[in-house]
């Protein structure tokens, strides 16, 4: 098919983001890695345009050039890969098209009192409307190439006296269908005393982020401070801060602040057990966002190190939008690792709002409103109406997130490693409240894979995932999208450079609308190494 100007755009941009960083590289000695792959796929999908009916069954071939390089020297890491692919569909080749990916990182040491340069470049293709199909990927299309750029300047230092780790830098993000576009600044700073501290000890964090889309600003800001003095008990008393502004043109009012100063006490419990208790008392006569005074509150937060593997550290205090938690646990012995992470944050400017859209009434036969394409308008006068109904039918179209979100976002990883086999499990969850409209979106993910080695160069893997959408949830456009995955793989390694793998999977879609679908594929699928 012809190349458009568009095309030869991503395909300039692309190489001059991988140029850039090996320009990046110093001629002094370092460890370099560089390994280029060359990839084949072949993938035949049963219902490649996931229609509920009428499918359309297509071989997709892929080619594919991948780089992966990485660079480590004394005051210089670096890392990248990209990857080129080329996609052929056997039932329609106007859809024929590249798609490119990179990942990129870069820092750069300025001599050796903590100054660095930082920079990172990403381009990847995401679903164009998650509302459609959350799961797309080059075989099913409807992708929109998103690219992250970000630079900056960066200080970071730990010892007896005192610890600080901050940075300022510039970010820019376009993607091709030019909705969550954004750039702008932002700095953050966290500080803490050293272990040599006798008299005073203190906790900082900040961080300030200033936004741009289309003439539409966010400012975020936000700040918590602890200050106090080591006694010779195993309590410790401080003055704790907080502050926290979310301003710009997009907040139309709602109350997003949050300041108020308190008293407490640092329990020691142990050397490696600190528990922090404080009382806060707002500052002004802020309103929260339910338009109510706001009142004091009670903070505590815990750090616990139990053993050099293990890490737990929980939050609760109070913010402009209620009861506000943090939470992380992390720990790894020799076969088993877990990770578990809580937080909560606002947002804007991102690919995450969506608009309920009513399609209309439509004539479709009797039990199957799950596809509109069998579907016929009112005005059809060449079909039985016996054998139809009238029904409602409405989707939901990606708009731009000009405004502030709340997310409230967990995620728990697991993974038990035997001598042949790998077990792993996964589950991610996150709230989305809509500051505006205070209409709420709910996402929920879980998967579990086995991983078995069968031979010195044979792997067995099974793989079965959930997730579900569930959007403006409580109200009467509330839509719920279940998908369910089974994939089976098998991977031999024919030689040192050569992998051989097929790949089997089947997919099922439910939802309370019109997008029902399942769809199985069979994937071959052979890399080169050079």
């Amino acid at each position: 098919m012809a190349i458009m100007a568009t095309d030869t755009v991503k395909k300039n941009k692309l190489a001059v983001a991988i140029s850039i960083c090996l320009a990046t590289l110093p001629s002094v000695a370092g460890e370099w890695e560089f390994t280029p792959k060359i990839s084949l796929d072949e993938t035949y999908s049963d219902n490649v345009e996931l229609a509920n009916d009428s499918e359309i069954d297509s071989l997709v071939s892929q080619a594919a050039l991948l780089l992966d390089t990485s660079y480590q020297a004394q005051l210089l890491t670096f890392d990248l890969k990209a990857k080129s692919t080329y996609a052929w569909y056997s039932h329609d080749h106007d859809l024929d098209d590249d798609f490119h990916s990179l990942a990129s990182n870069v820092r750069l040491k300025l001599g050796e009192r903590g100054l660095y340069l930082f920079g990172s470049a990403t381009i990847d293709n995401q679903a164009r409307n998650s509302a459609r199909n959350s799961l797309a990927d080059i075989v099913s299309g409807d992708l929109v190439q998103v690219e992250n750029y970000v630079g900056g300047l960066g200080y970071s230092v730990t010892n007896s006296d005192f610890k600080i780790d901050s940075s300022i830098s510039y970010s820019t993000t376009e993607t091709e269908d030019r909705i969550g576009e954004r750039d702008g600044y932002s700095a953050n700073i966290t500080t803490s005393n050293g272990s040599g501290a006798r008299t005073v000890f203190w906790d900082a964090q900040g961080s300030y982020q200033d936004q741009e889309n289309n003439n539409r600003t966010s400012k975020m800001y936000q700040s918590e401070i602890k200050i106090g003095v080591i006694t010779a008990w195993k309590f410790n008393p401080f003055i704790r801060y907080y502050d926290e502004d979310n301003e710009g043109n997009l907040n139309q009012g709602q109350i997003t602040e949050s300041n108020s100063i308190g008293a407490g006490f640092r329990w020691e419990v142990t050397p490696r057990l600190n528990m922090d208790f404080s009382y806060n008392e707002p500052i002004g006569d802020n309103l929260d966002i339910d338009g109510n005074e706001q009142e004091e509150y009670v903070a505590v937060s815990v750090k616990w190190q139990p053993t050099i593997r293990t890490n737990l550290s929980a939050s609760y205090s109070q913010r402009f939008f209620g009861d506000s938690y943090d939470f992380s646990f992390t720990h790894k012995n020799r076969r088993l690792t877990n990770t578990i992470n809580y937080s909560e944050q606002l947002q804007t400017f991102t690919r995450d709002n969506y608009n309920f859209i009513n399609l209309g009434f439509f004539w479709c036969p009797n039990g199957d409103t799950g596809s509109i394409e069998n579907c016929y308008l009112p005005s059809a006068g060449d079909i039985s109406f016996d054998d139809y109904q009238l029904v409602n039918i409405s989707d939901y179209e990606l708009i731009e997130d000009n405004v502030f979100s709340l997310n409230k976002g967990g995620s728990w990883t697991s993974e038990l490693a035997l001598p042949r086999t790998t077990f792993t499990f996964d589950l991610r969850a996150n709230e989305r409240e809509d500051l505006d409209t205070r209409l709420i979106d709910e996402y929920l993910s879980t998967s579990f894979e086995i991983s078995r080695k069968v031979g010195a160069r044979s792997t067995f893997a099974f793989k079965s995932s959930y997730s579900e959408r569930k959007y403006q949830v409580g109200s009467s456009n509330e839509r719920e999208d279940r998908y369910r995955t089974h994939t089976i793989t098998y991977t031999k390694t024919l030689n040192k450079s050569l992998t051989f793998s097929v790949d089997l999977r089947h997919l099922n879609r439910s939802s309370t609308s019109q997008f029902n679908y399942e769809e199985g594929r069979v994937t071959l699928k052979i890399t080169k190494d050079f």
